[in-house]
């Protein structure tokens, strides 16, 4: 309304203050014409004008002032006419200019409500049009990231009610004495309560990376030697599975600065995510090698693969290409999603590629520096 009201005062304005200088260059005009008309009468006529009369301007008739005030009545209406015109102009340029700020302002309102499905209707190619494409660039973004954290949440509690309810139920039946407390059984419970303390790191790792707030210690590493006393810790346990487990890497490698337990970490999840999906008798094979401005690992398997339509998002946090299988074998859903955050606070890179029914292979590069 404000927008609306300065532009129609100011159009106003503007026609009121050209009809007066229209109005007094025109009276001006015409009283030096009636006063140049009677000074060629006079010389016709064979006299002089006094200095009186050229000093008092013309001498105005009835008709002369007739003219002066239609004229002045013509302006004037003409004036009120363009003014009436500018208004309407006004007014419609107004709407048009504050009909997209509306449309931007309700949509905010609908955002600021929790209704993220809210969009900015056409915005037009301006420049509000583009503050509206970037409005709604961001409400998807909200709406995107609204939808991962209840799926999260949905994740966690799952993930939290597996344990929680073995514990619970193995405790009640001891208290009840329908259990005896046996080795057997508290091992049982131990074992979920590892579940859930690591389920809680896993979970506080992912949120320290993905905010920025994760500590490295970073110093030159031998990453070649990392991956053979990571191999080297994970060996029995591969041979318990009939799995072959090996490391290659060449004499001689440049020694990037970063926090070895990290990447430790990071090659104990790609390592324990290939022996799970590797059948007995399969092969896991950790290369590392040189490149061009720092050093990539590689950790490749032979197990069933990954479809296609599953790759894009297995770094995805508690995402499985089969939940079912990943449950039995253990999995969380959030060892490769650590791998990504870990390796991405060190300024590197991750990344997987999978042939169904041939194996998998998830590789990672990190800097020098």
């Amino acid at each position: 309304m404000k927008l609306i009201l300065a532009l129609a005062g100011t159009a106003l304005a503007a026609v009121a203050l050209a009809s007066f200088l229209l109005e007094r260059s025109a009276t001006s005009e015409f009283r030096s014409y009636v006063m140049d008309q009677q000074m060629m009468e006079q010389h016709m006529g064979g006299s002089t004008p006094g200095m009186n009369q050229m000093m008092s301007g013309p001498m105005m008739g009835t008709r002369e002032d007739a003219f002066l005030a239609d004229m002045r009545q013509s302006l004037w209406i003409s004036g009120g006419l363009v003014a009436g015109a500018a208004l309407v102009l006004a007014v419609i340029m107004a709407r048009q200019v504050t009909r997209p700020v509306r449309r931007l302002a309700a949509a905010t309102a609908d955002i600021a409500r929790g209704k993220l499905d809210a969009r900015v209707e056409s915005p037009g190619d301006d420049e509000l049009g583009q503050l509206g494409i970037s409005f709604n660039s961001m409400a998807a973004a909200l709406q995107r990231q609204e939808a991962e954290r209840r799926s999260m949440l949905a994740d966690i509690a799952h993930e939290l009610r597996t344990p929680l309810s073995v514990l619970r139920g193995n405790l009640e039946a001891m208290l009840d004495g329908l259990l005896e407390p046996r080795r057997e059984q508290l091992s049982v419970l131990h074992e979920q309560s590892v579940a859930l303390s690591r389920l809680i790191d896993d979970l506080r790792t992912l949120s320290l990376a993905a905010e920025g707030h994760l500590e490295l210690h970073r110093q030159p590493t031998d990453v070649a030697e990392l991956a053979r006393r990571v191999v080297g810790e994970m060996e029995a346990g591969a041979k318990e599975r009939e799995i072959a487990l090996s490391v290659e890497a060449p004499e001689s490698l440049p020694r990037p600065a970063l926090d070895s337990d990290r990447i430790g970490q990071v090659l104990r999840n790609l390592i324990d995510n290939a022996l799970r999906y590797t059948p007995a008798s399969g092969r896991v094979r950790v290369t590392v090698s040189p490149q061009a401005r720092g050093v990539a690992v590689a950790v490749a398997d032979t197990g069933a693969g990954i479809a296609p339509e599953d790759l894009p998002h297995v770094f995805d946090r508690f995402y499985r290409a089969d939940g079912s299988r990943a449950r039995a074998t253990g999995g969380s859903g959030l060892g490769l999603a650590i791998v990504k955050q870990l390796v991405e606070a060190h300024g590197g890179r991750v990344w997987a590629e999978s042939e169904p029914g041939r194996g998998s292979v998830f590789s990672f590069a990190l800097p020098l520096r």
